[in-house]
C-alpha cells in the first residue's frame, strides 16, 4: 500500500499547478503580438531592437511560430512550455536562435523574462496584442 506523505502532496500540488499554468500559458500565446518594449539591464534599448517599430511574434495552435520586423527579418520555428514553464522557442534559423522566456500576462499585454541563457537573462520584452 503506498502512503502520501505531506511532501508527496506538496510535489503533487506543484506538478499540477505548474500542467494548469502552462495550459492557461498555451491558450493565451496564441495570437499575432506586437513588440512594444525591449530592457537589457533596466535600460530601454527599443531603438536598437525595434527601430520602425515594426517588429511582431505570431503563435499558431500548431506549435509553430513566425516572427517579422526590422532590423532582424524574418524568422520562423517551434514553440512549447517546458516542464518548469518556460516558454522555449526552436528557431528555424540555426540553434544559436534557440531561447527560453518566463511569460507572463495582464491585461496590457505579454511580458518575457529571459531565462537559461546568459545573454537573455538581462532582457525583458513587452508585447501587445
Amino acid at each position: 500500500m503506498m502512503r502520501l506523505t505531506r511532501s508527496g502532496i506538496g510535489i503533487a500540488f506543484i506538478s499540477i499547478m505548474v500542467v494548469s499554468c502552462s495550459m492557461g500559458a498555451k491558450k493565451k500565446i496564441i495570437a499575432k503580438w506586437r513588440m512594444d518594449k525591449v530592457y537589457n539591464d533596466n535600460v530601454d534599448v527599443s531603438t536598437e531592437h525595434n527601430p520602425n517599430n515594426d517588429r511582431w511574434i505570431e503563435f499558431d495552435e500548431d506549435g509553430n511560430y513566425k516572427t517579422d520586423g526590422t532590423p532582424y527579418g524574418p524568422n520562423t520555428g517551434k514553440w512549447s512550455f517546458t516542464d518548469e514553464g518556460l516558454l522555449y522557442l526552436d528557431s528555424d534559423a540555426d540553434e544559436g536562435d534557440d531561447s527560453y522566456w518566463k511569460v507572463g500576462f495582464d491585461d496590457e499585454g505579454m511580458t518575457w523574462k529571459g531565462a537559461k541563457f546568459e545573454f537573455t537573462k538581462t532582457f525583458k520584452i513587452t508585447y501587445k496584442k
